[in-house]
């Protein structure tokens, strides 16, 4: 039962981001976008599609995607749980750390800079100055606060931490505008506004199932639950509406 709702949120990873590229934009236009949950093991910028295949990136072009070709591995050394895109960089989410790599050449992404912790499960988002990372204090992520942790990467070589904001039990989340929604299991979604990302605060908190990652698309947020997906309608950040929902 647990890997069909993985595959089923997977492929509505897979279908909102290529949603996004059908019309063969840009790389830096599709992964702007930003489109995947932040426990992705796989996602699409542009015409390319990676995979985090433990400790490798596997890559494929696309183009045709009914013929894809995959190139050279890009073997990283590390183990990787998540991978997420943002513009011309993936943000990888690895139990030791968040590491980020460059995809200006997509064939053959090159490793720009990380940020190291204590071992612990590390789904991550990012926008262009600022990224933000969950993690666990519960075996078997190790030993790390739980909580979200917000980091500076205006150098990108060399991520700083600016603030951590304790939260029991997070898991996925998601990046929408100055917004940040956090899957935290039984305790809900909570949105977090990081307008000042030194001083994160929490609006509110649906308590609505258990909640473990979300895509924002458009005017909509998609969560996966344990027993199948919820939407929302987020037009109104501050007070966002469920649509509906689809159980297993």
């Amino acid at each position: 039962m647990y890997y069909r709702k993985i595959l089923l949120f997977s492929c509505i990873c897979y279908l909102v981001a290529a949603s996004c590229t059908k019309d063969g934009g840009s790389s830096e236009a599709a992964s702007s976008a930003g489109k995947g949950g932040s426990l992705a093991r796989f996602t699409i910028a542009g015409n390319y599609l990676y995979l985090a295949d433990w400790s490798s990136i596997r890559v494929f072009d696309i183009t045709n995607a009914s013929s894809p070709i995959e190139k050279p591995q890009v073997n990283v050394g590390f183990g990787i749980e998540t991978i997420f895109p943002f513009k011309d960089k993936l943000f990888i989410g690895a139990p030791t750390g968040m590491f980020i790599y460059s995809i200006s050449n997509p064939a053959a992404p090159v490793k720009l800079g990380s940020a190291q912790h204590l071992r612990s499960c590390d789904p991550v988002v990012a926008n262009d100055t600022v990224s933000y990372v969950t993690l666990q204090g519960s075996n078997p992520c190790g030993p790390a606060q739980s909580g979200l942790y917000i980091y500076d990467i205006k150098n990108i070589t060399t991520p700083s931490l600016t603030k951590l904001l304790p939260l029991s039990s997070p898991y996925g989340l998601g990046l929408v505008d100055s917004v940040v929604f956090v899957c935290r299991g039984n305790n809900g979604l909570s949105a977090i506004n990081v307008k000042n990302p030194s001083d994160p605060r929490i609006m509110y908190t649906k308590n609505d199932g258990f909640f473990l990652d979300v895509i924002p698309y458009d005017n909509m947020l998609i969560c996966y639950m344990n027993n199948g997906i919820t939407i929302y309608d987020i037009s109104n950040l501050q007070n966002i509406s469920k649509i509906g929902t689809i159980n297993n």
